[in-house]
């Protein structure tokens, strides 16, 4: 019997973490297990928040089985120093000097364990640490990148092309990035499309009754959610505003954010009583808010490419697994997986009046709404963490070496 592939994810990010992407490799790291691989995690140990460092356990903060090894790699991080604690030196050569110096350092920490392990696969979403393994372990693994969001300059463009044709293989998240790199001239066999997934089981047995209880929602309110950060191209902004050519008698919660996009979106709430903005919570208790919800938003902005080509955010597939139906921008990226009028309404991105039409639209058609959700929920059976693993693998193992 052959032995399981040894999987090792390199991953420059704090773990835990407020942000969206540690989530999503620990979801992938567990999803490589589940499909038998053996697994090591390797992130970097940077200087965290007073909300993090309290986690005690990652992989229950995650929401994920302890099927893999996690293992934190010493870095030298001055990172949160120049940018945070010392804000004077915040200015651009030092900053980048920390950067680059953090980048640097864990590269050349991960390079001591992916030696040690010997895998078959290195697999990031983090460029330079895993060219720089390439370019010192030369054809030992088959290394495979995963793209999430492609530089604009042109001097970054050319730098990131360079290193990523040191790759064996790249995952895009998007059909959209794909054609950036086929316009790049990059070969067609070696780039592969896996949109995000979602854990299905997350959201089973789910109650909403139950959930507005716990949350103290009242049982016959009329409840809009967005989960998810506040960035401005995720368009909360225009939620806000939506919530301005609504019934006030409808509730609007923005669940998640940090400072300073978390201080913007408040402010703009400022005044707006049916306006809830509650800020980084963990996972599990976001969720409860969307159980708790009747409709679920996604706002993108159309006027940056990382919204309009690039994304595959994890809120939407648990949305559909959530079964709420779901109003969202229309949006190139969005329609991969969304389809107006079968699994979701779609309006023009940017535009607060029409997502506010749409919402109503829903609260006054339910036969509408049950059959969006529905329709959402059976597409995203085929979406979950093991079988995005499973096909990457099984694209790996018919791309050839570089």
């Amino acid at each position: 019997m052959a032995e399981p592939p040894r999987i090792v994810i390199v991953a420059n990010a704090r773990i835990p973490s407020e942000r969206a992407h540690p989530l999503q490799i620990m979801q992938m790291a567990a999803g490589f297990a589940a499909g038998g691989a053996t697994v090591l995690l390797a992130y970097a140990r940077r200087a965290n928040t007073a909300a993090m460092l309290a986690v005690s356990d990652p992989f229950e903060y995650a929401g994920v089985r302890r099927t893999f090894a996690l293992i934190g790699l010493p870095t030298v991080d001055a990172i949160k120093r120049v940018t945070i604690d010392w804000p004077m030196l915040n200015h651009g050569p030092i900053r980048l000097f920390a950067h680059v110096l953090q980048l640097w350092s864990f590269a050349v920490a991960a390079l001591t364990v992916v030696r040690r392990w010997r895998p078959n696969v290195v697999y990031s979403r983090d460029l330079l640490p895993l060219t720089v393994l390439r370019l010192l372990m030369g054809q030992r693994a088959c290394f495979c990148f995963e793209v999430h969001t492609v530089p604009r300059s042109r001097l970054s463009a050319a730098l990131h092309c360079w290193a990523a044709r040191r790759m064996d293989a790249v995952v895009a998240i998007t059909e959209g990035l794909r054609r950036w790199y086929l316009e790049a001239g990059f070969e067609p066999e070696r780039l592969f499309v896996a949109p995000d997934a979602v854990d299905i089981q997350a959201f089973a047995n789910r109650d909403k009754a139950e959930a507005r209880a716990e949350l103290d929602i009242p049982a016959d309110a009329r409840v809009v959610c967005y989960l998810g950060h506040l960035y401005p191209w995720k368009g909360v902004d225009a939620l806000v505003e939506a919530s301005r050519f609504a019934d006030p008698e409808v509730q609007w919660i923005i669940v998640g954010g940090v400072p300073p996009d978390l201080d913007r979106i408040r402010m703009s709430a400022a005044g707006l009583p049916n306006v809830h903005v509650s800020g980084h919570m963990p996972p599990d208790r976001a969720r409860r808010y969307l159980v708790a919800a009747d409709v679920a938003a996604i706002p993108f902005s159309g006027r940056q490419v990382i919204g309009r080509e690039h994304t595959s955010p994890l809120k939407l597939f648990e949305y559909m697994a959530a079964e709420r139906p779901i109003v969202a921008s229309d949006l190139p990226s969005l329609r991969e997986v969304l389809h107006d009028e079968r699994n979701a309404l779609l309006v023009a991105p940017d535009d607060p009046r029409a997502l506010a039409e749409a919402v109503a639209r829903l609260f006054a058609d339910a036969e509408l709404a049950t059959r969006l959700a529905q329709a959402a929920r059976m597409e995203v059976e085929s979406r979950t963490w093991t079988q995005r693993a499973t096909a990457i693998r099984e694209f790996l193992e018919s791309t050839p070496a570089s």
